[in-house]
């Protein structure tokens, strides 16, 4: 029996089934939804393995930064590597509690 995954990183969540490991990314539903502003999780990739998985977070998080020069951008990949540390550390944290 496989136990699923369910890890928050910020506005994302790690989830899993049987066969995947799901990156899926927080969204808030429309004004003109019928469940206006409901928050919700829409799937950006399925992969096999975890570290496949956290690549593509680490990708995804990285093309959404304005960077205008080298300085900029390695400065922004090391905020996000300390930030997806830090979203673990806490996550293993609470499983300890």
């Amino acid at each position: 029996m496989i136990l699923p995954i369910k890890i928050p990183i910020g506005n994302y969540l790690i989830t899993s089934d049987e066969m995947n490991i799901v990156l899926n990314e927080r969204k808030i539903r429309g004004k003109k939804s019928e469940n206006a502003g409901e928050e919700y999780y829409s799937p950006i990739g399925y992969f096999s393995t975890m570290e496949s998985c956290l690549e593509s977070l680490f990708e995804h998080k990285i093309r959404a930064v304005d960077a205008a020069t080298i300085s900029e951008l390695l400065s922004e990949i090391k905020n996000i590597s300390k930030f997806i540390r830090s979203e673990f550390k806490k996550a293993r944290g609470k499983d300890k509690k």
